[in-house]
């Protein structure tokens, strides 16, 4: 095991630099912070290639940390880690992963129902969306340009690890054509369409979950087949973007 004394380190300055997106796709690389996200990434087969853990740590957790399958594995001030971490309350343990890398037309192939998200911007709905996916049997979750990156912490830590369980594809707007060729349905969601509860669904599908403030772009609307709407009662205009997503999800996972 390895120790890093000062905050100047340059490992320390490249974990610092993965708060930015840009910096996440250059190095393709992800920031993992707990135990529970980082036993969670192993067991689905992530490749970690760094471990931190603190002093602290290390001293309540030595035969944990010193079972952990990764090859180099750093030791580092309390105060240090703390200036790393996300949280109010820092556990004591990160790590550095590499994105998992899913092929769209296997995917594809397996038949699934899928998700498409519109410019979803923030990361804690596009995480609980993924979330939801896998709760109900989604196959994928395919992220149009201008979404939220899942693998921004606070996207990762919303999913609770399905991400590394659900395949997750950036696509454009190509992915239309690919779902129509394997004659995909597409629903979009919106809150002038079809009654859901009354519309005759299909399992072969992808739903379209539009931008939280303007909905679904123009652009796609020429590619769906349908447009569903939730009912609602009272004085609410609309859902929050996760809770219709999983609305949708729930409701298809039951055909």
């Amino acid at each position: 095991m390895n120790r890093i004394e000062s905050k100047d380190n340059q490992r320390i300055k490249r974990l610092k630099s993965l708060d930015k997106k840009k910096v996440r796709e250059q190095e393709d690389l992800f920031f993992i912070e707990g135990r529970k996200l980082l036993d969670e990434a192993l067991k689905s087969h992530v490749k970690v290639t760094e471990v931190y853990v603190s002093d602290t740590y290390y001293q309540n957790n030595m035969s944990y940390v010193d079972r952990l399958a990764v090859k180099d594995i750093f030791l580092i001030k309390d105060g240090i880690l703390n200036s790393l971490s996300y949280l109010a309350n820092p556990e004591g343990i990160l790590a550095l992963g590499h994105p998992l890398k899913w092929d769209i037309l296997e995917v594809i192939k397996r038949g699934s129902p899928v998700l498409v998200m519109d410019r979803i911007n923030d990361p804690k709905n596009a995480g609980a969306m993924i979330r939801s996916a896998e709760a109900f049997g989604i196959g994928c979750v395919f992220a149009l340009e201008g979404c939220a990156d899942l693998y921004n912490e606070k996207a990762l830590r919303a999913s609770m690890g399905s991400l590394f369980r659900v395949p997750y594809i950036k696509v454009t707007h190509e992915v239309f054509a690919i779902l129509n060729k394997a004659e995909y349905v597409i629903y979009g969601l919106d809150s002038h369409g079809l009654d859901i509860e009354t519309a005759r669904l299909d399992k072969h599908c992808a739903i379209v979950i539009g931008n939280e403030a303007n909905g679904l772009d123009k652009n796609i609307k020429k590619h769906l087949t349908e447009i569903l709407s939730i009912p609602m009662k009272g004085m609410t205009e609309s859902l929050n973007a996760a809770c219709a997503a999983g609305i949708v999800m729930y409701k298809i996972s039951r055909l």
